[in-house]
Order: C-alpha cells, then sequence, then structure tokens
C-alpha cells in the first residue's frame, strides 16, 4: 500500500476597502452597510448620491494588504530527510 500525502497552502493578506458616507440625518449601522456594501462601487472616486435624502456614498478605495502570512498543514519532509 502506498502512502498518500495531502497538504494545505493557506495564503492570507488584509485587503482595506473605504467608503465615506455624508449625511444630513444620523444613520443605522445597517443602512450604511448595505450603502456601502451593496453600492457596487470599485473604482476610487466613484460617488452615488441620492438627490432625495441628499445622502452621499463615495468609495475612496482598497489599500492592498502587503504582509501576506502562509502556513502549510501536512506531514511535511524536513530538509535533508531522505
Amino acid at each position: 500500500m502506498t502512502k498518500e500525502y495531502e497538504y494545505r497552502y493557506i495564503e492570507q493578506s488584509v485587503d482595506v476597502r473605504t467608503w465615506k458616507v455624508t449625511s444630513p440625518k444620523q444613520l443605522t449601522e445597517n443602512e450604511i452597510t448595505d450603502m456601502c456594501v451593496y453600492s457596487g462601487m470599485d473604482r476610487e472616486g466613484e460617488i452615488n448620491e441620492d438627490k432625495k435624502t441628499k445622502i452621499v456614498v463615495e468609495y475612496e478605495g482598497v489599500d492592498y494588504g502587503d504582509d501576506c502570512q502562509t502556513e502549510i498543514q501536512g506531514d511535511t519532509k524536513e530538509k535533508g530527510e531522505k
């Protein structure tokens, strides 16, 4: 019987996306989340303005994570081991 090895290579980094919401009235967390997440905006400086409510949502851009963390899961062979 031949032994089979299985590995998982996991890579993580954090990307931070930022929206600015300007409103003449106080908003709930859910309202803000809905406006940003479902806005469909993906270009820096893109703006959505609701003329009726005077709420402005601006996509300020994304800061891509550069400190990538990696992990290998599985029974790996040590360097120099035969």
